[in-house]
């Protein structure tokens, strides 16, 4: 017979023993918690009668004191009810004690009826008469329910011996059935135990014997073998795993957990641990690993620059079988080959690189220049800017070829800095470069990019104690894709010598009418010197009107070029010529001189100029002898004259000497005011660091006035900025009458514009302030919503 039939007949006779056990146990105790409720049954009955015959009409406390006994022993029939189920209910009656479960319930009813009687006794009388019988007979009634249900306690006892009596010979029985059959499947079992340790035994032998074959062939094998199991712990594992792991065949303790082996290899030093503490780095391989369901094959490296491939394959009993195998010797013998192969690889590169560079300057050399220009010709249209340096050969012949090595790499280092990512700047001769512009490149960008490679290399280069000066001179062309890589270097050589024919030190596009333009600038910046010299650089006057009435309050002078064969210019032609050349501050001193000297002869005919207003740029602010100048020009009436200071001109750049020079001007009794304020160059610090005793608004805020919001707004910003500081507003740039009124209506205080005049010049203001403003108005006043940006 098998064993598992008979443990399960051994656990069903075990069950069944303990349940019969539990089962009569609890009914014992219930009948024993049966006879206790009927005592306290029948002892709570007995004391509700002695109250109920106390007297012949139980008074409201013995009434009340009667229901509360009534209750309490309705309270324990209902009890034995309600506390069994009805399958005990069931077992009860077979067990003879229906009658006494009867009893019960008949208790329950009869308790509630006592209740209800004494509940009458505590009616007030005439209205108890009504409901039923007199009081006496109540009490009565009341003795006489109390009495049945005494007999009815006394009743109940003999039925709960009987049952206790029935369980307790039922529990007999089956607990010796039970015992005497578990003595019999015990003697059994006993048998089939021995039977099976005996078979065991034999297992064991054999089982040492196979594990004393594998242990054996483990140990002989060239790869590192470890068992772990279903808790990882090792379980299994020869002495090349241990060798292979930490360099020592007895590292590894059988039954040790694969996170301490793993902790003790990295506190060992066998790894690499990079940023992680042991434990961080045991943690992560451990995930890694189950992860992977423990089936995964990778390389590690270990320390000592050994390397192993590390593999793992769960059993289908749940354990894991871990191997390591050296591959060190492979790994050093691929890498030595990759080295190998990068430094001819690298030698490759090098000598391509040293063939496409210039060696001095590290820039592309003509070879790299012509491969890179006909690769971009054939995908889309190209860009070149061709530079030539200037004066390069007495650099060369005065300060040595050294001092020109030295120019060339700092105009390599230029090209470097301003060139984009996808430019190509290279060295294509002795002093010539051409850079190639990345694609989609305009002229325009071309130009200001060499503008500013311009403007960088005329600044002169310190070589040991000595300045280098020198120049250079720019030519753009620009080609369609597929066109002839020669034609395009071509036109970019006549750039470049046009360039070199204006003068040097220029920029010139392959283009007639650019071209034309750069020849009337270099034709404009020779002859400056000249026209400051000669008085061909004459004052223009406009006029400037008080808001309230449009008196005349006094005149803004501006600069005109008087060209012998282009006639009157105005300054946006000459003026960023002057800058590059560096004239602006004489400039100014010549405009300024002309002008005082042209109002002062006004003002001894007897005509009134009440302020006069120059513009100043802060190279003539700066200038040594400026103040001198301007003191020694206006030795009286000072207040009459007013010096704009562009807004440009920030105080906060020029620091501590613009103020200095500002402060003196006030000092020496002239105004100042700031010029083309809101263009949004100063900052209000600025403003209030100069002080001015006016702020000028920027026409370009005043021209759009009567159609903008936003001009309107921002022009009432700028007044009641005005008013805090206590200063006038000045605005220029009004063209028509409804703008005047605007303005005046908004609190301004000078008015200046084509509506009132044009510039002109000293002999046109002579009419103007003889005739009056209005006859001149009507004889002189032109299209009012002209463009000033001239002035």
């Amino acid at each position: 017979m098998k064993l598992g039939p008979i443990l399960a007949l051994f656990a069903l006779l075990l069950v069944t023993a303990t349940g019969v056990s539990f089962l009569g146990y609890r009914y014992l105790l219930l009948a024993s918690e049966y006879r206790e409720r009927n005592l306290i049954h029948l002892s709570t009955v007995h004391d509700a009668l002695a109250l109920a015959t106390k007297q012949r009409v139980p008074g409201p406390v013995d009434v009340l004191a009667l229901m509360e006994k009534i209750d309490h022993a309705g309270n324990q029939a209902r009890w034995c009810l309600d506390t069994l189920s009805a399958v005990d209910r069931m077992a009860f009656r077979q067990m003879g004690a229906g009658r006494a479960l009867e009893i019960c319930a008949q208790d329950i009813t009869k308790s509630e009826r006592a209740v209800e009687q004494a509940t009458m006794l505590l009616l007030p009388e005439p209205q108890h008469a009504i409901l039923t019988q007199s009081a006496i007979a109540t009490a009565k009634d009341l003795v006489s329910s109390l009495e049945t249900m005494r007999r009815d306690s006394l009743h109940f006892q003999p039925y709960v011996d009987v049952v206790e009596e029935k369980i307790a010979r039922i529990v007999k029985f089956g607990t010796g059935i039970v015992s005497v059959a578990l003595a019999v499947v015990f003697s059994f079992l006993s048998r089939q135990l021995l039977r099976a340790w005996r078979l065991q035994a034999q297992k064991t032998r054999e089982l040492d014997l196979i594990t004393q074959r594998f242990t054996s062939a483990i140990a002989a094998a060239r790869e590192g073998f470890a068992i772990v199991d279903s808790n990882n712990r090792i379980v299994a594992c020869n002495p090349q795993y241990s060798n292979l792991l930490a360099g020592k065949p007895d590292f590894v303790k059988l039954g040790e957990t694969l996170f301490d082996l793993g902790i003790r290899v990295a506190e060992d030093g066998e790894y690499d641990l990079g940023d992680l503490s042991a434990e961080e780095f045991v943690r992560s391989h451990m995930r890694q690993m189950e992860a992977a369901g423990f089936h995964f094959e990778r390389q590690m490296e270990m320390a000592g620059d050994r390397h192993m491939i590390v593999r793992g394959r769960p059993t289908a009993h749940g354990d894991k079988v871990l191997t390591r195998i050296e591959i060190t010797d492979l790994v050093r013998s691929e890498r030595e080959q990759r080295e190998v192969a990068e430094a001819l690889q690298n030698a490759k590169d090098r000598m391509e690189y040293l063939s496409l560079t210039d060696p001095l300057t590290g820039l592309g050399n003509r070879r790299c220049l012509d491969r890179a220009l006909y690769e971009r010709l054939e995908q889309a249209d190209v860009t070149l800017v061709r530079i030539d340096l200037d004066r390069f050969k007495q650099v060369n012949d005065i300060l040595g070829h050294e001092a020109g090595d030295h120019v060339l790499q700092h105009v390599a280092s230029i090209l470097k800095e301003h060139c984009g990512p996808d430019d190509l700047p290279a060295r294509v001769g002795g002093d010539e470069f051409v850079i190639l512009c990345a694609s989609g490149t305009t002229l325009e960008v071309a130009e200001r990019m060499a503008q500013s490679l311009l403007s960088e290399v005329l600044k002169p280069v310190i070589f040991g104690n000595k300045r280098c000066y020198y120049g250079a001179s720019f030519g753009i062309a620009a080609g369609n894709q597929g066109a002839d890589p020669s034609e395009l270097l071509s036109n970019a050589d006549a750039a470049l010598y046009k360039a070199k024919e204006s003068g040097r030190g220029t920029v010139e596009v392959f283009s007639t009418e650019m071209r034309l333009a750069k020849i009337r600038d270099r034709a404009l910046a020779d002859r400056l010197g000249h026209a400051l010299q000669n008085g061909e650089i004459i004052p223009f006057f406009q006029t400037q009107h008080f808001a309230d009435g449009w008196e005349v309050a006094g005149v803004e002078v501006l600069a005109r070029w008087d060209h012998p064969n282009e006639g009157i210019l105005s300054p946006h032609v000459f003026l960023p010529i002057a800058q590059q050349l560096g004239m602006e501050a004489e400039l100014d001193r010549v405009i300024f001189e002309s002008a005082v000297t042209a109002v002062e002869q006004l003002r001894a005919q007897g005509l009134t100029v009440p302020r006069v207003a120059f513009n100043v740029s802060a190279p003539r602010l700066l200038a040594p002898d400026f103040l001198a100048t301007v003191a020694d020009a206006i030795p009286q009436g000072r207040d009459g004259y007013v010096f704009e200071i562009l807004e440009s001109i920030s105080c906060e750049d020029a620091g501590d000497a613009l103020i200095f020079v500002i402060d003196a001007l006030r000092d020496l009794g002239f105004q100042i005011d700031v010029d083309d304020f809101g263009s949004g160059h100063a900052s209000i610090n600025g403003v209030l660091e100069i002080e001015p005793d006016a702020l000028k608004i920027d026409r370009n805020i005043v021209m759009p006035l009567g159609d903008s919001e936003r001009a309107e707004r921002m022009v009432a910003s700028v007044l009641d900025m005005a008013r805090s500081l206590d200063v006038d507003v000045i605005a220029e740039g009004v063209d028509r009458a409804r703008k005047a009124e605007l303005l005046r209506d908004m609190g301004c205080d000078i008015l200046q514009g084509f509506f009132f005049s044009r510039p002109m010049s000293v002999a046109d203001l002579d009419v103007f302030l003889r005739r009056g403003f209005q006859e001149f108005l009507d004889f002189h006043h032109g299209d009012p919503s002209a463009d000033e940006a001239s002035a």
